[in-house]
């Protein structure tokens, strides 16, 4: 496959950098995350495409540079994306996907490191650890049968934040639904199932619609009943009879109907309430659900939803773990650890929520150092979305021989893995050919190893020649 999708993806994001050397580094390491052998930081760029050893603090200048933000790249990223036809539409609305994962982080000197408690189910990690909580917003994108989580928007859970995590994924949903505006579903799990998250339906005139899953101990009501005759005196009843949800699967009827369940058609039984819930103070639509997986109650604030959009809606929240996998592991996205020397040492050992974070003697670098850490995921979220984006529109380009083996064959519309070592193939051939691609010249620009030129004599010694500055004249 030739490189003109991945550089018409590149390209898009050119407005998210003020200077076009800026520019011209960021595709450089996009280059690099993407043929990294191993997931080291910084470094690991500069062994995967064999830049000059001097370009290892450019790289740093790189990530610390005011020339561009996390939010913009992003932005940027958001705006190409709703342009493409893979991105998926539910009654006419977007679904976001949203989600926080845990990345630990042992560093004694980097900023926003806190002690977290490890919400997993899996028993080989530990309860307690010191690391980074990152909340995700991520578009539904798809084709073929195969569908993604697109992150769009990336935001840090810090110690000294007003707002709570639930609070902070609502407002940036709503804040995202306002500047494109455009109706959305979001789709959350059950540790969002709080009164303002169902009430966003309601506060957004219907912009930002909820569907989560419900708690195990989840009670509504039904609505009071209207006295007759004569008013009563004092204040007229809101809520009626109490009913426990979970007690429904045992005593109510339900119908059957035909739905998506994780990706596989079969009938499920469904009942469909709608009642008052306490928490948000308004009337929320409740999904029982009994299917192959089990019994599941799925809250939304859409009372016009019917049940076998909101039963594929929420299997298709999966997409995020799946997108946190990729990020983790093919990409190394979370292997960040840039951290500041004006920063007060801390203890690896578990401190109290509570406790104050260390202190900084220059607040002012120690949080551009923080952004720096958040500047590296978010270019490792656009390649994960990139590398989606060439799966579902690009399919014929993949899926002829590249020289890997696969043992089973790849799918209509591959893996983020398979376009991934794709990709890696494609750019390494351009690299050792000297191709007359846009992004092979910029890379040879810092290349330790010219044509003609031995390894021995352009830095093995430790010494390295000068680079040739990435001037705008010669691009």
């Amino acid at each position: 496959m030739d490189v003109t999708a991945l550089e018409e993806a590149i390209w898009s994001l050119r407005g998210a950098f003020r200077r076009q050397a800026t520019f011209y580094w960021f595709v450089i390491v996009a280059t690099g995350l993407l043929l990294r052998t191993d997931a080291y930081g910084v470094s690991s760029v500069v062994r995967a495409l064999a830049l000059c050893p001097t370009t290892y603090p450019l790289l740093l200048h790189f990530f610390h540079s005011q020339a561009w933000t996390a939010a913009g790249l992003m932005e940027h990223w958001l705006a190409f994306l709703l342009r493409q036809p893979h991105v998926v539409r539910v009654n006419g609305r977007l679904v976001l996907l949203g989600d926080d994962t845990k990345t630990p982080k042992d560093g004694r000197r980097m900023p926003g490191v806190r002690t977290l408690h490890q919400t997993s189910e899996t028993s080989s990690k530990p309860s307690y650890f010191r690391g980074h909580d990152i909340g995700v917003l991520a578009l539904l994108t798809g084709a073929q049968g195969r569908f993604f989580a697109t992150a769009v928007t990336l935001f840090f859970h810090r110690q000294a934040q007003a707002d709570t995590k639930i609070g902070r994924m609502l407002s940036t949903a709503e804040n995202l639904a306002t500047s494109v505006d455009l109706a959305v579903y979001l789709v959350l799990d059950a540790y969002f199932a709080a009164g303002k998250a169902l009430a966003m339906g309601r506060k957004t005139g219907g912009k930002v619609q909820v569907l989560v899953r419900a708690k195990k101990n989840c009670v509504a009501y039904r609505p009071a009943p209207q006295p007759k005759g004569r008013p009563h005196p004092g204040r007229p009843r809101v809520y009626g009879r109490k009913i426990l949800l979970q007690d429904q699967f045992r005593r109510a009827r339900f119908r059957e109907v035909e739905a998506e369940v994780y990706g596989k058609p079969e009938m499920v039984k469904v009942l469909v309430l709608d009642l008052i819930w306490k928490p948000a103070r308004t009337t929320i639509r409740f999904f029982l659900t009994r299917s192959s997986r089990g019994d599941i109650v799925l809250m939304s604030s859409d009372l016009t939803l019917d049940p076998a959009a909101a039963i594929r809606l929420y299997g298709h929240r999966a997409a995020i773990e799946t997108l946190f996998n990729a990020v983790k592991n093919i990409l190394g996205g979370m292997a960040y650890h840039f951290w500041s020397s004006y920063l007060a040492r801390s203890s690896r050992r578990p401190a109290p929520a509570d406790a104050p974070p260390p202190e900084s003697s220059r607040p002012e670098r120690t949080e551009v150092t923080f952004a720096a850490n958040e500047k590296f995921l978010a270019v490792n979220l656009v390649l994960a979305g990139i590398l989606q984006w060439l799966a579902c529109c690009h399919p014929a380009r993949l899926l002829t021989p590249f020289g890997f083996w696969m043992r089973t064959a790849p799918r209509a519309t591959p893996s983020e893995f398979v376009v991934r070592t794709a990709l890696a193939y494609t750019l390494r051939e351009n690299i050792r050919r000297f191709a007359s691609d846009r992004i092979t010249a910029i890379i040879r620009r810092y290349m330790a190893t010219p044509a003609g030129v031995a390894h021995s004599q352009c830095g093995a010694s430790g010494t390295s020649p000068p680079c040739e500055p990435l001037a705008a004249a010669n691009f």
